[in-house]
Order: C-alpha cells, then sequence, then structure tokens
C-alpha cells in the first residue's frame, strides 16, 4: 500500500522576523509555527509568511526533524514569494487557510506547481508598497545593505530594527515598440530589460542602520538619487551620475541598480563610468 502524500504547512505570523531567519540561521527569533505530529522525514512543507496577503516561498522545505526551522530544511538559492490567496483559487485548495497540512491531491498539486515547477524571481516584482513586495525585497538582499554592500548583523534580539526596507511605487510598463519593422539592427547593444533601469526613477533595497540615516537626513526620497550622491563627480563634465563598474559574468544583470554598470568579461583599471558623458576612469 502505497504511502499518502502530505504536504505540511510551517507559517511564520511575523513575515519580517521569518525572513531573518531564513538570512541568518543563528537568528534567536522562534516565529515559526507548525504541526508535525504526524511527519515523516522527506515530507515536503510549504513555507507561509504572513504578508497582507499571506504570501508563500516558491521552494518547498523538506522534514528533518532535526532541520532549523522547526524541525524543516530549505535550501535558500533563489527564494521569491507567491501570493498565498492566488496559489489556493489556481490550484483549488479549499483548506490553504484553515489546516496545518495538505493531503494527497491537494498535496500532489501543491507540490507539481510549486516544487517540480521552475518559478523565477525577477527584480521587476519587488516594485510596490505592499508587504508582499517588502518582504521579496528582504528576501533577496542576502543580508547586505544595497547601498554600501556592508553586510547587517542580523544575529542579535535587535535585528529586526537593523533592516530598513526601502519600497518603490509600481513602475509603468515600457513604451511599446513600433508597429513598423526594419531589417536595420545598427545600433549600440543594449542589456536584457535595460528599460527597466532606465526608466526607473527610485529602486527597491534594503538599508542599513548607518546608510538609513543618511539618507533620511540627506532628504533623498529616492535610492538611485541617494546612492548617485555618494558616488564621485565625474572629472569630464561635473555630472553626479557616476557608476560604480563590475567585472565578469554576472548572473542576474537585470538586477543590477542603475549605480551599477557592467564592463565586460576581462577586469580593466576603470572602476567609474558617467552615464552622462560616458567617461570611465
Amino acid at each position: 500500500m502505497s504511502q499518502r502524500i502530505r504536504l505540511h504547512i510551517l507559517e511564520a505570523a511575523d513575515w519580517k522576523d521569518g525572513i531573518i531567519t531564513l538570512l541568518e540561521p543563528t537568528s534567536p527569533y522562534r516565529p515559526w509555527q507548525y504541526a508535525f505530529g504526524e511527519s515523516r522525514p522527506g515530507d515536503y512543507a510549504i513555507v507561509v509568511l504572513g504578508t497582507d496577503p499571506a504570501s508563500v516561498l516558491t521552494k518547498l522545505a523538506r522534514i528533518d526533524h532535526e532541520g532549523p526551522l522547526g524541525g524543516a530544511l530549505l535550501r535558500d538559492y533563489r527564494l521569491d514569494l507567491v501570493d498565498l490567496t492566488t496559489l489556493a483559487m489556481v490550484l483549488d485548495l479549499p483548506s490553504a487557510f484553515d489546516s496545518w497540512r495538505f493531503d494527497d491531491d491537494d498535496a500532489e498539486r501543491a507540490i507539481l506547481a510549486l516544487h517540480e515547477t521552475p518559478i523565477h524571481g525577477r527584480v521587476a516584482y519587488r516594485w510596490g508598497h505592499s508587504s508582499v513586495a517588502a518582504a521579496r525585497i528582504l528576501l533577496r538582499c542576502n543580508g547586505k545593505c544595497a547601498c554600501c554592500a556592508e553586510e547587517i548583523d542580523l544575529s542579535g534580539h535587535d535585528a529586526r530594527d537593523r533592516v530598513h526596507v526601502h519600497t518603490v511605487d509600481p513602475i509603468p510598463r515600457p513604451v511599446p515598440d513600433s508597429p513598423i519593422r526594419t531589417y536595420d539592427k545598427s545600433g549600440p547593444a543594449r542589456p536584457y530589460q535595460a528599460w527597466l533601469r532606465e526608466s526607473a526613477r527610485d529602486w527597491p533595497g534594503v538599508l542599513c542602520d548607518r546608510c538609513h540615516v543618511r539618507m533620511r537626513d540627506g532628504h533623498f526620497r529616492s535610492l538611485i538619487d541617494f546612492q548617485f550622491n555618494r558616488h564621485p563627480a565625474c572629472g569630464e563634465c561635473g555630472a553626479r551620475r557616476t557608476q560604480s563598474i563590475g567585472y565578469g559574468m554576472p548572473m542576474n544583470p537585470e538586477s543590477w541598480a542603475p549605480w551599477r554598470t557592467m564592463g565586460g568579461c576581462c577586469p580593466r583599471e576603470e572602476t567609474w563610468r558617467c552615464e552622462v558623458c560616458l567617461h570611465e576612469w
């Protein structure tokens, strides 16, 4: 007789504390609630965060009675979030909000949707001021400040007060292409989703205490303006739109903020590039 398929629910009502424990396993926070009484090692668990609306991680945890998440293990590579209500509607999960476990067909549908189907979280999904957007921003920060790139200490009891999530207004769709097509392919090559970096007036990110205070005291409302102000002015034209140059092959070039630019595979001496006059030094 085959074993029943079980998908347990692991929930953090305080989404910020929950994400902090994902970013820092040694965190003293214990936000997770679960009912693993009838669990078997190897069972899947769906990870729910108490955002508004509630959301779930795009990766499933596996039950391991010695795991850090109340007895569950989770691979934290490229995690993102999807809306639990929409997921329940699409997959027909009537017990999504009043049960601590999915069984059989319900469990199988959820496992196939989340575990077997690649769900890619892109930077464009982090726009908006909802707690889901804020949770996505915090989840993808890798524990570092978006401005100074310093590690944020998340190991203490005050960790929730040391991370400042900067949310931004939703970005409009790009201007549609002309319906007239030509065979002319002249012009410089543009990176993938370049329109996002070019049209954005603000950028989502997580700030450390120091950068948060500097941005507030400098009366900056845009993270882009604040970061460009921190960079040196161009020695040629004097503009304060200097980008730091990164070299190599980035995994997610579309996620690079506008104050960074790609310099190619081979490192050079130049570390700064003016966005206005294109001078590099």
